[in-house]
């Protein structure tokens, strides 16, 4: 199968974006580190193997053999200042060292060279003490029991880059067996440094490793955390990873700081050893991965639990079957993949295209902080709910709960087709002008809505995120509205229902919580806590670019109307010249501007690019516009700035493009507009004249310096850039990635 691409990365937020490796690699690495500097914490080392899940392997490993490495452990150099040299014992002992580094070549290097030329060979002799400690395990009593042996290659790449994965010399480099050496097959990454690297780490150091570990973020979808040994002066650190953070784990010293040494500093190197020695032939499902990955494996099987009331399930990892061979129903092939920006850290979603049980479906595996809803949790609320228009699930699940503050989440869900774009150009591609084209238009629009309606009526679920790559149209024209990992549950404190809808609500909500293992008031609040920050810039509305507390359905239908605008101004042959409504801006400048192009009745398809419209499809957008920016005040739109929940048109304005059982679920207030707070008055449900001309209304085209009046709104574009930059200083948002898989955005002062 082909692979395909998300939403184009224009619409994401270049402040937010570490630079490419094609870059400046200086410039990348300091991003990466002002990113990352805040996340980072110390753990100890019993502290991370319990994060694991391994203390119970651990402790017999080094119950079954704790003489292991102590001839070794004398062995060991002392590092003199730049050089590695001989250590001498303080008093004769019954163990002699092995010599195993009598004639080692690291005593003839210097600098870091001679640090990772002595682990190099360290890991070498430990390999080979192990087997001779396996050979004999079993010919004498009490000799301790067969010890895990070797399984990944360790290579050398101070002096080359590791092919796959852009310019990254890394030190030494753990690759799965019999697999060629790239950025997909590294295990572990070993930097080498001649000085302690202090605590905090600094700069340099962090953001050297934070680049090389997102280099294989970006090239592995089946990690868990990305493992860096950090060899520093004599001592031996594991930097951890994961989506969140990342841990510094003391592993101790692995050489000594001085010539002569007694016994207790010889055991601390043994220790390092030991702990060395395990975590480097640890299982990749164990250390690093979910799965299994030592075999190139790329197939995976999902085993739900047996309890019907959790989704906790288990995962296999499979080879890829033979050209020809028969191909169990539920054996997902991950080949497949589908392109998208991966983050350096919080949340991550990979998806695949591929067969499922003869069906072609998209896998998406989801790494999600534990305090947000799970995706699937919302598709099951939708389902339960009725609602129509979002994509079968056929399995769902959690692979890991609770991982280091995140949880793995799978779907397997149904194909929904291509994006809005795709679809109208591969169905209209010689009738963009035609009444063929006008009603697709309108019929995407229909489904969205009445998705869009009835997920809030009810589910009392809001997407918030809605983009031109969450709408997906079937080739018979069936829209499904997908990716509702940013949804949110409204509460019932927002919910006007009698006594038992409320309670039956609730109940189906607990037992959500609980099938799918999620704290709903820490989480319900917590999302509410994120409507200012959730979603794709470029087509949020205008009162949550301002900063809004909270989102209604107007929200999620203004989305809706920039993504309708966005796709047919991608259409248009050429770009009006006064077109300004998708230009790049922070936030609440954004808002300001858009504020500026919807006031205009005449010309506000022009300051969003689109040059060519007419009939039906005029007819629609010029009722959307009626209906999110006008009421019985006259136009609302600057005021949405500072009032968000100013109420919106008449709910009449859209009868025309929704059926009649989801009208009368927007009128279940009498006739006004749901919204999270209640409603304000409605605006008479008449269907305005239409009135679009070719021209200007005002003699100026370009909006540039120079003002421009909208229907009596005196604006420019650059008194509103100036506006919005006097009271407003971007930053980098230090959340979970609240923002959509498909862009990312800014947080502004005072959000």
């Amino acid at each position: 199968m082909g692979t395909s691409k998300q939403t184009p990365a224009g619409d994401r937020t270049k402040a937010l974006i570490p630079p490419s490796d094609d870059k400046d690699l200086e410039e990348r690495r300091k991003w990466l580190h002002s990113s990352l500097t805040a996340r980072g914490a110390t753990m100890e080392f019993q502290d991370f193997l319990g994060h694991l899940g391994l203390p119970a392997v651990y402790d017999p490993f080094e119950a079954d053999a704790p003489q292991l490495f102590q001839s070794l452990a004398k062995s060991a150099p002392f590092l003199n200042k730049s050089k590695m040299e001989q250590t001498r014992m303080d008093r004769v002992t019954e163990l002699q060292p092995s010599g195993a580094f009598s004639n080692a070549g690291f005593f003839t290097l210097d600098k870091e060279k001679a640090v990772n030329a002595y682990f190099q060979c360290l890991v070498d002799v430990m390999c080979e003490e192990a087997a001779t400690h396996n050979a004999s395990s079993g010919q004498a009593v009490g000799t301790g029991k067969t010890l895990p042996e070797r399984v990944y290659d360790l290579a050398d790449y101070q002096t080359k880059e590791v092919p796959g994965g852009g310019k990254h010399k890394m030190d030494l480099v753990f690759f799965y067996p019999y697999r060629p050496e790239t950025i997909p097959n590294v295990h572990i990454i070993v930097e080498g440094k001649l000085s302690r690297v202090p605590d905090p780490i600094d700069e340099d150091t962090l953001g050297q490793i934070a680049d090389y570990q997102y280099s294989v973020w970006k090239a592995q979808r089946t990690r868990a955390f990305v493992p860096v040994l950090l060899v520093h002066g004599t001592q031996l650190d594991l930097v951890a990873f994961t989506r969140d953070h990342w841990y510094r784990v003391e592993l101790g010293p692995v050489s000594y700081g001085k010539q002569v040494v007694r016994n207790q500093d010889i055991e601390k190197v043994r220790l390092t050893m030991a702990r060395l020695y395990y975590l480097i032939t640890l299982p990749s499902e164990r250390f690093g991965h979910f799965c299994d990955v030592n075999g190139g494996q790329q197939c995976l099987r999902f085993v739900p639990n047996a309890d019907e009331n959790s989704v906790l399930a288990t995962v296999e990892s499979h080879a890829k079957p033979a050209v020809g061979s028969s191909v169990s129903d539920d054996l997902i092939d991950l080949s497949g993949y589908i392109e998208r920006f991966i983050h350096p850290r919080g949340r991550l979603a990979h998806v695949f295209k591929t067969m499922y049980r003869g069906a072609t479906a998209i896998i998406k595996l989801s790494w999600t902080p534990v305090d947000r809803l799970p995706e699937g949790a919302i598709y099951e609320i939708l389902e339960k709910a009725g609602v129509q228009g979002v994509p079968r699930v056929y399995d769902s699940g959690l692979l890991k709960n609770n991982f280091f503050g995140h949880r793995l989440e799978y779907l397997v869900l149904e194909d929904c087709g291509s994006s809005i774009k795709d679809y109208l150009i591969s169905k209209h591609a010689e009738e963009l002008k035609s009444n063929a084209f006008d009603e697709s238009v309108k019929s995407i629009v229909q489904q969205t809505l009445s998705c869009l309606v009835q997920a809030r009526v009810k589910g009392n679920i809001l997407h918030r995120d809605i983009s031109p790559g969450n709408i997906r149209v079937a080739r018979d024209g069936t829209v499904k509205v997908i990716d509702w990992g940013y949804a949110k549950v409204i509460d019932d404190k927002d919910m006007d229902m009698d006594d038992k809808a409320t309670s039956d609500r609730r109940d189906i909500l607990a037992a959500n919580a609980k099938r799918w293992v999620y704290d709903s008031p820490k989480v319900f609040d917590n999302e509410e806590a994120h409507d200012p920050l959730t979603g794709t810039p470029s087509y949020m509305s205008i009162p949550v670019l301002s900063g809004a507390k909270v989102r209604g359905l107007a929200d999620d239908i203004e989305s809706l109307f920039y993504v309708i605008l966005y796709v047919l101004a991608s259409l248009q042959t050429t770009k009006d010249k006064a077109s300004c409504g998708f230009d790049t801006h922070s936030n609440k400048t954004l808002a300001m501007v858009r504020a500026g192009c919807v006031s205009s009745k005449v010309n506000f398809l022009r300051f969003f690019g689109i040059s060519d419209c007419s009939g039906q499809l005029l007819q629609l957008l010029c009722d959307l516009r009626r209906f999110l920016f006008e009421n019985s005040d006259g136009c609302i739109a600057p005021d949405l700035i500072v009032k968000p929940d100013t109420p919106r048109g008449a709910v009449g304005l859209l009868e025309p493009y929704i059926d009649r059982e989801t009208v009368g679920l927007l009128l279940v207030k009498g006739g006004e507009m749901l919204t999270p707070k209640g409603s304000g008055r409605q605006m008479p449900s008449i269907r305005p004249p239409i009135l679009l001309t070719g021209g200007p209304s005002s003699p100026t085209q370009n909006l540039g310096s120079v003002g421009i009046s909208m229907d009596g709104l005196n604006l420019s574009r650059n008194s509103l850039l100036r506006r919005g930059r006097a009271t407003e200083q971007i930053e980098e948002v230090d959340e979970d990635e609240p923002f959509g898989p498909e862009s990312k955005r800014l947080k502004l002062q005072g959000d």
